[in-house]
């Protein structure tokens, strides 16, 4: 518990699951487990905090000497917990130097204290693993910006990077800096022969699993861990091919001239591949199939409730459409005004009562309606806003959807500032 500032705590230890087992179960552990919180509630006391430890200050970063092959440096950096498990360019002086060429910010900034550890993130240690992730100088702003947009309180990074769930950290990126930088945005754009998506999504996660500390099995306690626990989804807007002709950072009243990094946590993205509808109403309408079997857990509840229901539930307020450039076609076609095609899927994308969550966390009829039974088709938003439609990718009718982590999440855009 020094990690995030306390030496010592109490703890009782239960063996997992509490959840989905029957009643007498729960009460067994919790029988079992009574004489421990008993002994802990009259004997235990924390232990002193060490009176020889030295607190180390964020700025210089500390300097080590490592005498060896490229493939020796990565040996040493994965048995110091200094990487996560890929290989990373060595963070010389030098090329931290260079890095931070690409700002005019000090590098003894403190940016963030970086849940769930609390580590010190500097501008100096944004260049360092910069580096290490492939960056190159003039990416530096934009590195910058993306810290920006995950620190703020809305994305909940410490509980996104601790739950057992498979959040991916999704970063969508506007503007003409796509260009500037060669960040993909169309075919491709999260696979290979991407080098700026791909550096930039490494890089956050060496920021949550290093300088957060976020790594399994301690802290980190994703069941199963995901690719994207690597490498972060980083997508370009394609304005370009955009039908709507308003770009999504747009629409949260940017100027097309404005580079923007919109970030959020999410289940993992479902792809959808229709090659058969020549209609939007058609086409939306296995968009929305795909977007209500999303995240079937608790995170396929209501996205609200009505006010006298629990606030977590009000808060699970989005579900990101990243369309390809045909479908989007296809729908603009139908309909030319965005948000009617918003209004078409919060009527129908919808699926029976009994196929939501149940049980203490599960899920109860919005407000508003009153009759029903296990066959009555539910929305699984109530607002036509909770649908954000982003043009992204090359030809190709594949969309992909990507749904929030379930807690307070909601996403996050930010201007890049040269």
């Amino acid at each position: 518990m020094t990690n995030v500032g306390l030496t010592d705590m109490c703890f009782v230890e239960v063996p997992h699951p509490l959840g989905m087992i029957p009643l007498e179960e729960v009460r067994a552990k919790a029988e079992q487990a009574f004489p421990a919180i008993y002994d802990a509630a009259l004997h235990w006391k924390p232990q002193e905090a060490p009176k020889d430890v030295v607190e180390e200050v964020p700025y210089p970063a500390k300097r080590v000497k490592i005498t060896g092959t490229y493939a020796e440096l990565n040996k040493v950096f994965q048995q110091r917990k200094w990487a996560t498990g890929m290989p990373v360019i060595p963070p010389t002086p030098d090329a931290v130097a260079a890095m931070l060429k690409g700002t005019k910010r000090s590098p003894s900034e403190v940016l963030w204290s970086v849940p769930p550890r609390m580590g010190q993130l500097t501008v100096e240690l944004v260049a360092a693993y910069g580096v290490m992730a492939g960056c190159k100088p003039e990416h530096m702003p934009l590195l910058l910006t993306v810290i920006e947009a995950f620190k703020s309180p809305q994305v909940d990074f410490q509980g996104s990077t601790t739950t057992t769930a498979p959040a991916v950290p999704v970063i969508l990126i506007s503007g003409p800096i796509l260009d500037k930088l060669g960040i993909g945005y169309s075919s491709g754009e999260q696979g290979s022969f991407q080098p700026v998506n791909a550096s930039v999504g490494y890089f956050i996660n060496l920021i949550s699993d290093i300088i957060g500390g976020s790594r399994p099995p301690d802290i980190d306690k994703s069941t199963h861990g995901m690719p994207s626990d690597f490498v972060a989804a980083v997508f370009g807007e394609n304005a370009k091919e955009n039908p709507w002709r308003q770009t999504y950072a747009e629409e949260q009243g940017f100027k097309p001239t404005d580079n923007v990094v919109t970030v959020f946590f999410s289940y993992p993205g479902n792809a959808n591949v229709d090659h058969n509808s020549t209609t939007g109403d058609a086409l939306l309408e296995t968009l929305g199939s795909g977007i209500v079997g999303a995240a079937s857990g608790i995170g396929a509840c209501y996205a609200e409730y009505g006010k006298e229901k629990s606030d977590r539930y009000n808060q699970i307020t989005f579900a990101f459409m990243m369309l390809c450039p045909e479908h989007a076609a296809t729908i603009q076609k139908t309909y030319p005004n965005k948000e009617d095609a918003k209004a078409y899927l919060q009527k129908h994308a919808v699926k029976p009562y009994k196929q939501y969550t149940a049980g203490p966390l599960g899920c109860e009829p919005p407000a508003e309606i009153k009759d029903f039974n296990a066959d009555t088709l539910m929305p699984r938003f109530m607002n036509p806003e909770s649908f954000r439609i982003v043009v992204t990718g090359g030809a190709g009718k594949q969309s992909q959807l990507y749904l929030p982590f379930a807690t307070n999440v909601k996403p996050v855009s930010v201007k890049v500032e040269e």
